[in-house]
C-alpha cells in the first residue's frame, strides 16, 4: 500500500514538473507585455509590472502588430478553407475508389515528410518568376499545397469507415457524387473535420519559413514581425514582442479549446477495435 501511495505521490509531482516547465514562459510572456521597458530589461529579472500598463500593447497594435495580424488571419482562414475544399473531395476518391493505387496515399502524405527549407530555393525562384513575392495569393498557394496531405490523410481514414451503404442508398435517391460529399459525407465527419480545421489553422498561423522568404515588403504575418523585435536597429524591444504575442495565441487557445473533445477523440481514433 505504502508503494501504491509512493507512486501516486510521484506521478503527481511529474505532472505539476512538467506543469510549471510548461505554464511559466506562458506566463512571464503575458506579464511582460504589460511592464515598463526598464523592468522587462532589469537585472536580475522582475516578474511581477509594479505598474501594469497597455503601453507595450499599443505601441506594437500601432508600429505593425495590426498589420501582422490583419495579414495572418487572412492568410491562415483562406488557405484553411482552400485545403478543407480541395481535401475532402480528394480523401472521399481515396477512400472510395482507392484511386491512384494502394501507394497513391502514402505518396500524398509524403510531402509532409520533407522539411519546409528544402522546398525553400525552388518554391522561391519559381513565384518570383509569377510575380508572386510579396502577395497574400503566393502565400495562400503554398500554405494550401503543404496542408492539403495532412487534411485529405486525416479524413480519408475517418470517411472509410463509413459504410458504402449509404452511398448507395443515396444514389437510388437520385444523388450525385458531390451531392453525397456535401449533403452526407461532411456532416458524418463530425470530429475529424473539425480536428482538421483546428490543426491546419493552427500549422499555418504559426508557420515561419515560408512567410519570411517569400515577403520583402511590409506583407509579414504575426511570426515574422515577432521576430522583427531583436536587431542591432531596434534593440530587445521584449515589451511590445511579449504584447503581440500574447495576442498571437489567443486565437489557437480558443480554437483548441472549442474543440479539444473533437481532438482527443480524432487522435484516438480507430486506437481501440
Amino acid at each position: 500500500m505504502k508503494i501504491n501511495n509512493l507512486i501516486v505521490v510521484l506521478r503527481y509531482l511529474i505532472i505539476i514538473f512538467i506543469l510549471v516547465l510548461t505554464i511559466l514562459p506562458l506566463a512571464w510572456i503575458i506579464l511582460t507585455g504589460f511592464k515598463a521597458e526598464v523592468e522587462y530589461l532589469h537585472t536580475p529579472p522582475i516578474w511581477f509590472p509594479s505598474d501594469p500598463s497597455f503601453h507595450n500593447y499599443i505601441e506594437m497594435w500601432e508600429d505593425g502588430g495590426k498589420d501582422a495580424f490583419t495579414n495572418s488571419l487572412i492568410i491562415t482562414t483562406i488557405s484553411t478553407i482552400l485545403a478543407l475544399l480541395f481535401g475532402i473531395p480528394s480523401a472521399y476518391s481515396l477512400s472510395r475508389f482507392n484511386t491512384g493505387g494502394d501507394n497513391f496515399a502514402y505518396w500524398i502524405l509524403s510531402i509532409k515528410f520533407l522539411p519546409p527549407i528544402a522546398f525553400a530555393i525552388p518554391i522561391s525562384i519559381m513565384f518570383a518568376n509569377f510575380n508572386l513575392i510579396d502577395t497574400y495569393t503566393g502565400l495562400i498557394l503554398v500554405y494550401t499545397t503543404f496542408n492539403l496531405p495532412f487534411v485529405i490523410w486525416i479524413l480519408r481514414g475517418f470517411i472509410k469507415e463509413i459504410p458504402t451503404d449509404i452511398d448507395d442508398a443515396a444514389m437510388i435517391d437520385g444523388c450525385g457524387r458531390f451531392q453525397i460529399i456535401y449533403k452526407i459525407i461532411i456532416p458524418l465527419l463530425g470530429p475529424g473535420l473539425v480536428t482538421v480545421t483546428i490543426l491546419t489553422f493552427i500549422f499555418v498561423w504559426s508557420e515561419f519559413l515560408f512567410a519570411l522568404i517569400l515577403n520583402n515588403s511590409d506583407l509579414y504575418t504575426v511570426p515574422v514581425r515577432l521576430s522583427q523585435y531583436f536587431s542591432e536597429a531596434v534593440g530587445l524591444r521584449w515589451g511590445p514582442q511579449s504584447a503581440l504575442a500574447t495576442i498571437s495565441i489567443i486565437p489557437m487557445i480558443l480554437m483548441a479549446f472549442i474543440g479539444q473533445n473533437f481532438i482527443v477523440r480524432a487522435l484516438t481514433f480507430g486506437a481501440v477495435k
